[in-house]
């Protein structure tokens, strides 16, 4: 049986994700010696922060709004 899960535990784990990508592209990164693919993984490196950068605000906004 599939287990609900939550508003915040599901931005949570998005947020996780995203990091997850990140690190994943950036190990490409650093693996390859083709000029083009470690172009193409530092851009999806770049992409990524920005996607966590923009949830983690959305969250904070979200669950945590400053008084």
């Amino acid at each position: 049986m599939a287990q609900k899960m939550g508003l915040e535990e599901a931005w949570r784990m998005a947020i996780q994700r995203e990091q997850d990508a990140h690190d994943l592209y950036q190990k490409m990164a650093e693996m390859v010696e083709d000029s083009a693919l470690k172009s193409l993984f530092e851009f999806l490196v770049e992409q990524e922060k920005e996607h966590k950068r923009r949830l983690q605000e959305e969250f904070d906004q979200y669950f945590a709004p400053e008084f």
